[in-house]
C-alpha cells in the first residue's frame, strides 16, 4: 500500500515534466503574437542646415532646435545660389579662377571634404553657378552659366554627381529635381519649362500654362516660370508669373502628362517682363508667395489663398525658404542712403519667422 502511494507522486511529477516540455516545444514552434508597437516616425536632426548664405560672411544659416545659428563654410561660394543643403548635409561650389570645386559636409559643418569637379579649360567662361539638391538629399547637380551678349539666350552646362560629366542645357535658369530627373525653368525671359533626364543630357520643353513659346524673339508679355518644387503628393509644383495689370502668380500641378492650375493670387504693383517674385513651398504643402511692391505675403493652401502682413519685413523678400511649416528665412534687399538722396545703395538682410510667415525678426 505504501509502495502504491509513493508511486503516485512520482507519476504526477513525470506527467508534469512531459507537459512542461511539450508546452515549451509548442511555444517555440508557434510563438505567441507580440503586442503591436508603434513604429517611431523619422525625426529630423537637431541641427537643420539651409542654403541661405549669411551676408558678408562665408557661412549659411541653420536651425538648431528653435534657435537660428550659422555654419561656417571653408571657402567663399561662387554665388549665393551655389549652396545646397538637406538636414545636416551642406554643399558649396567654389570657383578659384582655374577650376570648379565642391566643399561637402555631412555633419552640419563639423568636418568638410574639398573635391575638384572640373577645370576651367573644360568650361573657359563661367558667369554663374547654381547647385540643385533633390528633396531627399540623394542627388546633386551643378549648373554653370556661360556669359551671353545682350539679347542672346544664355547657355549653361549641367553636371551631375558623382561623375560630373558636362552636358549642354537648353538654357540657363533655375534647376530642380523631380522624381529622379532634372527640371529647368529658364530660357529667354524665363519663358520656357523643360523636363530632362537624370544626367542633363536630354531635355524636352513642356506646355505648362499654354503652348511652348519660341526659343528666340520672345514676346515680352509671355508668362515667366519660377523654380519648380516637388509637392507632398509627388507631383510637381510649377509657379507661373503673368505680367498683366495686375500681375499674377498661378500655381500648376504637373504629373508628366498634363498640367492643371491648382491656385493663384493677384499681386500689387508691376512685375517686369522676364522677372518673377519669390515663391516657396513649405513642408506642409502650403505655398508662400511674395508681393511685388509690399512686404505682404500670400499663402495658398488647400485651394484657398489668404494674405498675411509679414510684420517685420521692410520690403518684399527676394528669397524665401522654410525648413518646417513654421520656421523659415527671407532675404530682403534693404535700400539706404548716406545723406538725403545721395550715396544710396541696397544691402541684403536676412529675417526669420517662427509662425509660418506672419511675423519676422532680423538676423543680420
Amino acid at each position: 500500500m505504501s509502495q502504491r502511494r509513493s508511486a503516485v507522486p512520482a507519476l504526477v511529477a513525470a506527467l508534469a515534466a512531459v507537459a512542461l516540455i511539450a508546452g515549451c516545444t509548442s511555444a517555440r514552434q508557434h510563438p505567441e503574437p507580440s503586442t503591436p508597437t508603434a513604429t517611431p516616425s523619422p525625426t529630423r536632426p537637431a541641427v537643420i542646415a539651409t542654403a541661405v548664405t549669411v551676408p558678408n560672411r562665408n557661412a549659411v544659416y541653420a536651425l538648431n532646435g528653435a534657435r537660428w545659428t550659422t555654419i561656417a563654410l571653408p571657402h567663399p561660394p561662387a554665388d549665393p545660389t551655389a549652396v545646397a543643403a538637406h538636414d545636416q548635409d551642406v554643399y558649396a561650389a567654389t570657383v578659384d579662377g582655374t577650376s570648379v570645386a565642391l566643399d561637402t559636409s555631412h555633419d552640419a559643418g563639423r568636418s568638410w571634404q574639398h573635391r575638384h569637379i572640373t577645370d576651367a579649360t573644360d568650361l573657359p567662361e563661367i558667369a554663374g553657378v547654381d547647385l540643385a539638391l533633390s528633396p531627399d538629399g540623394r542627388r546633386l547637380a551643378l549648373m554653370l552659366d556661360a556669359p551671353s551678349s545682350a539679347g542672346a539666350v544664355a547657355q549653361a552646362s549641367v553636371l551631375v554627381a558623382p561623375r560630373w560629366v558636362p552636358n549642354q542645357a537648353p538654357a540657363s535658369g533655375q534647376l530642380s529635381w523631380w522624381r529622379d530627373r532634372l527640371v529647368l525653368s529658364g530660357g529667354a525671359l524665363s519663358s520656357r519649362f523643360f523636363v530632362g533626364d537624370a544626367t542633363g543630357a536630354t531635355w524636352t520643353p513642356q506646355p505648362i500654362a499654354g503652348p511652348v513659346v519660341p526659343a528666340t524673339d520672345v514676346n515680352p508679355r509671355v508668362p515667366s516660370f519660377g523654380a519648380a518644387a516637388t509637392r507632398p503628393d509627388g507631383g510637381l509644383l510649377v509657379p507661373v508669373t503673368t505680367h498683366g495689370r495686375p500681375p499674377r502668380v498661378d500655381l500648376y500641378d504637373y504629373d508628366a502628362r498634363t498640367a492643371r492650375r491648382v491656385g493663384g493670387v493677384a499681386l500689387s504693383g508691376n512685375v517686369g517682363a522676364g522677372t518673377t517674385v519669390a515663391v516657396v513651398q513649405r513642408p506642409d504643402g502650403a505655398v508662400v508667395i511674395a508681393d511685388a511692391v509690399s512686404p505682404r505675403l500670400r499663402v495658398v493652401q488647400g485651394g484657398t489663398a489668404r494674405s498675411v502682413s509679414a510684420k517685420g519685413l521692410p520690403a518684399p523678400p527676394t528669397t524665401l525658404m522654410f525648413v518646417t511649416a513654421t520656421a523659415g528665412l527671407a532675404r530682403v534687399d534693404v535700400a539706404g542712403c548716406t545723406h538725403a538722396k545721395r550715396g544710396c545703395s541696397t544691402r541684403p538682410e536676412v529675417f526669420a519667422t517662427g509662425d509660418g510667415g506672419a511675423s519676422w525678426v532680423a538676423l543680420t
